[in-house]
């Protein structure tokens, strides 16, 4: 696994630059963004850059399936090309919940479509997500990345930034880094086969490292009783036929992190698909009060894949398959992933619930040391 040194050395000799030529504060020449809140929904304190902008600063780096530069290829604190407002993020919809969502829907299609076997929409074949990933609303693509914060409760903005700021320093957190499942936004993005039967749909995908199960109910049994339910990895979700569309409810999702937002254990969700040509169109609305200031909407389109060699075949995988048992992982004095030694003094709690979040506050503090520790840069 990469350590990162030469863009710890990369990002401390940029900031050194940008230090030395300070004009308003940013998220590159602050000090301690935590103390920065009255400006993180301001455009200026991200030089104008998008979300994918600031991702794209992280080189030499691994994270979300990819190594090398990510995104489009940019020079640290260098100014971004977000355009403020240019795609509205927020849902278009007036529902307060999920629930009201999906019921107004299902009454508007008289109760949902009762299909036969030979009335079954054929979505048949291996898909791949072209369009969306939570690139809009999670990325704000193309708006500046002060469009997002602008989203979020301030909490979960706090939060937001922070990843943001050790992303473009190439210290991204990842959950197949640590063994973890990628939980219930990796289970949309990463849906490659769709099996529609009689009362049940379900979505299969991977990764190098997890597998992606949904079983959506469209048999009319609604969800768990309260006194049963539970927060799940990929929730509990239900739905019905509107016509060749399809309607889903899903509720009881674990709390995690996904698309650079975080989400709790209160998230609940409304999507709709329908088949056009060779593509799947969709769209996800998501509400979560606790994070969000309004409920917000993605598009989403898959496309049917023709390339249909055999060795192509979803595989399933585990994670000690393909980066080791987690307990091999550590942060180095620089703040960067590496291998862990047996004598690493930092162990992960497996009941954290907000793993990144632990991971952020060390990364920080263990960079921060590093970066003082550096000569200073000749000029």
């Amino acid at each position: 696994m990469r350590t990162g040194g030469s863009q710890g050395r990369y990002v401390a000799v940029a900031l050194a630059m940008l230090c030395t030529n300070a004009g308003a504060q940013t998220i590159f020449t602050t000090e301690n963004f935590h103390a920065d809140n009255e400006l993180w929904t301001d455009p200026a304190y991200y030089l104008n850059n998008t979300v994918d902008e600031i991702r794209g600063m992280a080189l030499d780096t691994y994270v979300d399936g990819a190594s090398g530069q990510l995104g489009s290829a940019r020079v640290y604190g260098g100014e971004g090309t977000g355009q403020i407002g240019a795609r509205a993020l927020v849902s278009p919809y007036e529902y307060a919940s999920a629930q009201q969502h999906y019921a107004a829907w299902r009454a508007a299609a008289g109760g949902g479509t009762a299909h036969t076997s030979a009335t079954l929409p054929d979505w048949s074949g291996r898909w791949a997500l072209r369009g969306g990933a939570f690139g809009g609303t999670f990325r704000g693509t193309p708006n500046p990345a002060s469009d997002v914060a602008a989203l979020l409760t301030p909490r979960y903005r706090e939060y937001f930034v922070q990843n943001l700021k050790a992303t473009a320093e190439g210290r991204p957190w990842a959950a197949g880094a640590f063994c973890l499942p990628g939980g219930f936004i990796r289970s949309i993005t990463e849906m490659e086969e769709i099996i529609l039967t009689l009362g049940r749909v379900w979505t299969l995908g991977a990764d190098n490292a997890s597998n992606y199960i949904r079983r959506i109910y469209t048999d009319d049994s609604g969800h768990t009783d309260p006194d049963f339910a539970y927060p799940k990895w990929h929730g509990e979700s239900i739905g019905f036929w509107d016509g060749d569309a399809l309607v889903v409810h899903t509720n009881q999702i674990r709390g995690w992190y996904g698309g650079y937002i975080e989400f709790t254990d209160a998230l609940e969700t409304v999507e709709r698909y329908r088949r056009v040509g060779d593509r799947l169109e969709g769209e996800i609305t998501l509400y979560d009060a606790e994070v969000f200031v309004r409920p917000v909407t993605e598009q989403l389109l898959f496309e049917l894949d023709t390339e249909t060699r055999p060795e192509l075949r979803p595989l399933f995988n585990t994670c000690s398959d393909t980066n080791g048992p987690s307990n091999h992982v550590y942060l180095d004095e620089q703040g960067f992933l590496n291998e862990r030694l047996s004598d690493d003094p930092l162990y992960w709690d497996v009941t954290d619930k907000r793993p990144w979040g632990t991971f952020y506050d060390e990364s920080d503090a263990r960079y921060q040391r590093y970066r003082d520790s550096q000569p200073a840069p000749v000029r």
